[in-house]
């Protein structure tokens, strides 16, 4: 975990090697530290498909994001887009339901990062097993603008495998997905697979895990065990 004065010296150290881009952009706004209150924070709900599990080999086919501000889920600032490819979506049409035809005029992977960069801005990103997402998230960083993705996340899953353990004993053998995770709430089945879709989904899961572990008392973004500096 990142120290403020870490977090600022890496932010100036990138912003030197990305200047004139969204990354830029980004970085050169203040990014949330892990005193901040929780309650207050700013978040970015994301989620993406793509056309497999492996960043190296893989690519990203759509983004999806939801601001979620003061814990209120913010739909007029939602996005979805969809990323071209002259790969191809292969077999993973049958998952996500994104063809080839879909994506014949999408905008590049450029333009879908400009946009989530330029969203993230003064937020915390939330993601539901945000090892997977971030890993392509990092490929496309390094790729576009040459440096890392510097942002603190929050894993709705690692929230959800840590509240299951602890009213568990450790042994909880029950399922970690977006769709079951979401039941024990009683939140609402959502059709899976849609990058919008989902990164709504994983919002209202947010909202739904900090209710249950604060209520109403006042909390600060490091008690939140999963969120982590990159």
């Amino acid at each position: 975990m990142l120290k403020r004065w870490a977090v600022q010296l890496r932010q100036r150290r990138y912003l030197a090697r990305c200047q004139g881009t969204a990354m830029a952009r980004y970085l050169g706004e203040e990014i949330p530290d892990l005193q901040d209150d929780l309650h207050q924070t700013k978040y970015l709900a994301v989620d993406l498909e793509m056309t497999g599990m492996n960043a190296q080999s893989d690519h990203i086919l759509s983004v999806g994001f939801v601001p979620v501000d003061h814990l209120r889920v913010v739909l007029k600032g939602a996005s979805h887009q969809l990323v071209s490819s002259d790969l191809g979506v292969g077999q993973s049409a049958v998952i996500h339901g994104i063809h080839d035809r879909d994506i014949d005029d999408a905008g590049d992977l450029r333009a879908a990062m400009d946009r989530l960069l330029d969203a993230l801005q003064g937020r915390v990103m939330v993601l539901h097993c945000a090892s997977l997402d971030l890993a392509f998230l990092q490929q496309a960083c390094q790729k576009l603008y040459g440096v890392p993705l510097l942002v603190p996340v929050v894993d709705t899953m690692g929230m959800e495998d840590q509240r299951l353990q602890r009213n568990s004993s450790g042994q909880h053998g029950q399922s970690l997905r977006l769709s079951e995770s979401r039941r024990r709430y009683n939140l609402p089945d959502y059709s899976a697979h849609n990058a919008l879709v989902d990164a709504v989904s994983t919002a209202e899961l947010f909202l739904a895990q900090v209710s249950h572990r604060f209520g109403q008392q006042p909390g600060r973004l490091r008690q939140l065990p999963t969120v982590m500096r990159w």
